[in-house]
């Protein structure tokens, strides 16, 4: 590799001459030159004071503007390093940019050629997809306290994309690699799948994540060798955090695909408009971030991606909680709807995302209701309705959905046949939850081109955006999976051939 001449400018390094360099064959398509003059970037954080909406802050509160810029953003890194892009008081709102993944880079036009090779640089090892905004250093916010960040209102692009890759998701060896480009009515809030399907869209941050503690920052990084693994490493000693190189200074910077107790990629659809989503604090300031912003996701998200755009406007309130004043808030992020409490489950192996499920239910609804372990224990049996958020990012996701009317009839059981409003399919394992969710999920994939007059291979991508897979109420000695498709999606009733 030949390096530039730099030339020292007014305080500003300029490239002097162009860069040359032997890139692989891989189908992407990179200038062998740099633009001229070379783009120069303004370095640290943007002037706060030219932030702030004086029109829509009071004398309580204030309103940001926190933009997708250079300076604001990072690809596929949690930075520990980075300076806050924006200081804010509990109380505070912002209105935040986000970007497509890559840097930005995979919008309409690009190939899954070229997503492959961004996304495997050997130059940066345990760098995630995603680009984040942030990281937002809430005031107060000490060591075991939880923010609470309130979703206000989104608008999105309009435009959407979604890749299947060579190597990742859930069927990923049965259907080609390809990305696909969408069209997104902001007006309908549809998307038009084919000429005859419709995606009602429901946009949601895939991402919202504090600072991973010290501690964790520090773990050896885990290498995922298989998708699904049988015996995978124990969670307390997985790290996804690596030295970044380079003009980063060997700061710490954290992997943006695994969702933890951190929040980070839970691809949790309930975080839309009206919810809040409760983070616990594990390092002083909070530092949040936000990013691979989603117009619509299925449970399961099984093909790798969701319906993946950028929002022009995440708008937020951020409140900080001290802990003692919460104690039904543990060490999971909790989500709260108008209507329900939303609590998680994750984990690199299923079985035991479900199990770290019931046992952090079970807590919340004990601590929050004041209830008994027993008592607790009945109560989400009996409103039992539990989700499989997403089995593609290594860390395995599942959550449950609590009803906030404490009078709620019992839920049903999961539906094993067809009924007037899903198409249904349904398996079971004694022993292997992500056993029981192939088989459901794949049913489904092969069913709909029957109801819907496409091939399978479309099947498999419009099942990352609408179907709903769900477990079945525990029991001993089986796992159950029914994952749904709803018919609303099919406009021309002619063609339904069930």
């Amino acid at each position: 590799m030949k390096y530039p001449k730099l030339a020292l400018l007014g305080g500003l390094i300029i490239l002097a001459s162009p860069i040359t360099h032997a890139f692989p064959d891989d189908g992407y398509s990179r200038p062998y030159q740099p633009i001229t003059p070379a783009p120069v970037f303004i370095q640290g954080p943007p002037d706060q004071a030219n932030m702030l909406v004086r029109q829509l802050s009071n004398s309580k509160n204030n309103t940001y503007i926190l933009p997708a810029i250079p300076s604001t953003t990072n690809w596929g890194y949690f930075d520990a390093g980075a300076p806050p892009a924006l200081s804010i008081k509990s109380g505070d709102t912002v209105m935040i940019e986000t970007l497509p993944a890559g840097g930005g880079q995979v919008a309409p036009g690009i190939t899954e050629a070229q997503i492959d090779s961004i996304n495997n640089d050997p130059m940066f090892p345990g760098r995630g997809p995603h680009t984040l905004t942030g990281p937002i250093f809430v005031e107060g916010a000490k060591k075991g306290d939880v923010v609470a960040v309130h979703i206000n209102k989104i608008r999105m692009r309009s435009y959407a994309t979604n890749n299947s890759a060579a190597k990742a998701g859930l069927f990923y060896d049965q259907f080609p690699p390809k990305v696909d480009t969408y069209y997104l009515d902001n007006e309908k809030m549809e998307m038009q799948f084919e000429s005859n399907i419709v995606v009602p869209l429901s946009p949601f941050p895939g991402i919202l994540a504090v600072a991973r503690s010290k501690e964790e920052q520090l773990l050896p990084y885990t290498t995922i060798t298989s998708f699904n693994e049988k015996n995978p490493p124990s969670p307390q000693h997985s790290g996804w955090c690596v030295k970044m190189s380079g003009s980063l200074g060997g700061t710490i910077g954290c992997d943006s695909k695994q969702p933890g107790a951190y929040g980070g990629n839970l691809d949790l659809r309930e975080m839309t408009v009206g919810s809040t989503t409760y983070l616990p604090v594990f390092v002083d300031g909070a530092y949040i971030w936000t990013g691979d912003s989603h117009a619509a996701q299925g449970n399961g998200e099984v093909d790798l991606d969701a319906l993946e755009t950028a929002f022009s406007e995440l708008n937020v309130t951020v409140t900080l909680i001290k802990k003692e004043d919460r104690p039904e808030f543990g060490v999971w992020p909790i989500v709260e709807t108008p209507n329900a409490w939303i609590t998680i489950g994750y984990d690199l192996n299923l079985n035991q995302a479900l199990s770290n499920l019931k046992e952090e239910t079970v807590r919340f609804i004990q601590s929050s209701r004041k209830v008994t372990k027993p008592e607790a224990e009945a109560i989400m049996l009996n409103n039992w309705n539990c989700p499989i958020s997403e089995v593609v990012n290594e860390v395995l996701g599942t959550y449950c959905i609590i009803p906030k009317n404490i009078n709620t009839k019992k839920s049903g059981d999961i539906p094993k046949e067809d009924n007037a409003q899903f198409w249904v399919s349904y398996a079971s394992d004694p022993s292997d939850l992500m056993a029981a969710m192939k088989s459901a999920s794949m049913q489904s994939i092969v069913k709909m081109p029957k109801n819907l007059s496409i091939t399978e291979d479309r099947a498999y991508r419009l099942a990352t955006f609408v179907m709903d897979c769900r477990i079945g109420r525990p029991q001993q000695g089986i796992y159950e999976v029914s994952c749904m498709v709803p018919k609303s999606i099919l406009r021309n009733k002619t063609k339904n051939k069930s």
